[in-house]
């Protein structure tokens, strides 16, 4: 069994929380429901076959830099005429009435960068690996929105070996399902419920994750399940998702 791994970082990054409304806050990494996008992107498929394409991967995700966040204010502009279609005037005379602009505040992730490990094979599983290769990305991968431009570094494709009832450390976010017994051996461990899986109708499946919030930081303690993979500098553990 092998891992595909790439790491993929930027200025900003916005992970949009499914349950915030007039304020956008984000999660401080991308849910696997956001990573199949980005694979999607990577090697060409449309919106509405990427779910299905992607179904049989699993993602694991290493946060690669501490954890910061800024509050901005954006300014989102009607661009759509009373009838329909686009209006690219922008008069603030023909706008007025519309109520042309929406301020949101809108909350990001600062320098983001992570390490992606994808486990799976098959045709898309080669394909990603071919286009990471080559740097060839079909559209252009994002971290989260359009507006924010994500750089990917190709690591390399390593073993892993999945264990079951096993103390260990884990490098990656975790499902708490997986969890046994959790050592609390810092405090830098935050905790999010995120989408791991959604369906092609767009329904989505959540669970309770840990993450740290520091590089240096792991999640120890006895798992259901722990992966690990032969990285050049030894044996890293992780937890992919989906999970079940």
């Amino acid at each position: 069994m092998e891992a595909l791994v790439f790491e993929v970082f930027g200025s900003l990054g916005h992970f949009r929380k499914f349950y915030t409304t007039s304020s956008a806050l984000t999660y401080p990494f991308p849910p696997p429901t956001v990573l199949r996008g980005l694979v999607g992107a990577i090697i060409g498929l449309e919106r509405e076959e990427y779910l299905t394409h992607t179904k049989d991967l699993k993602f694991a995700v290493q946060i690669l830099s501490p954890v910061k966040t800024l509050t901005i204010s954006v300014n989102f502009i009607n661009t759509k005429r009373k009838g329909g279609g686009f209006e690219p005037s922008l008069k603030a005379q023909s706008k007025a009435e519309e109520s042309a602009r929406t301020q949101v505040i809108q909350q990001l992730v600062k320098d983001p960068r992570y390490r992606v490990f994808v486990l799976g094979d098959g045709n898309v599983f080669e394909t990603l690996r071919e286009h990471l290769e080559l740097r060839k990305f079909f559209y252009t991968p994002v971290l989260g929105t359009s507006e924010h431009i994500a750089e990917i570094e190709y690591v390399g494709t390593f073993e892993v070996k999945e264990l079951e009832d096993v103390e260990g450390r884990c490098y990656s976010v975790c499902p708490l399902e997986l969890l046994e017994d959790l050592r609390i051996t810092s405090i830098k461990i935050g905790k999010e419920l995120i989408p791991y899986r959604m369906e092609e109708d767009r329904t989505a499946s959540y669970t309770e994750v840990l993450y740290p919030k520091e590089p240096n930081t792991t999640i120890e303690g006895k798992f259901k399940k722990l992966w690990f993979v032969a990285m050049p500098s030894g044996e890293v553990g992780v937890c992919f998702m989906p999970h079940v």
